[in-house]
């Protein structure tokens, strides 16, 4: 996919939802590897912070994460060594964060 179609793809995951949401959510100009390793792909205020959000989108990709979600609200997934990652539905994410005080 090239770079602009990835990013639109990106916009209509993301961006859109979150804004449509109340969000104020923001699409990092020069995201991604452009813009270096540091650089996520959405900056959103939550609990007093901005917080740099990356975003991944795969026809194919995190079957394994959705198969383990199935019936279930989160997922806590950790590498040996690592610290644990949270994983959960952005619906549920957005609830979260709208009673966190996110704007």
């Amino acid at each position: 996919m090239s770079g602009k179609a990835s990013r639109d793809k990106g916009n209509r995951a993301d961006v859109k939802f979150l804004v449509d949401r109340g969000f104020n959510a923001k699409r990092v100009l020069l995201s991604g590897s452009a813009a270096g390793p540091y650089l996520g792909d959405l900056a959103l205020h939550i609990l007093d912070a901005t917080r740099v959000l990356e975003v991944k989108a795969d026809a194919k990709g995190f079957k394994q994460l959705y198969g383990w979600l199935v019936d279930r609200d989160i997922l806590i997934v950790r590498s040996d060594r690592s610290e644990p990652l949270v994983v959960l539905p952005l619906k549920l994410a957005t609830q979260i964060a709208a009673k966190a005080g996110a704007t």
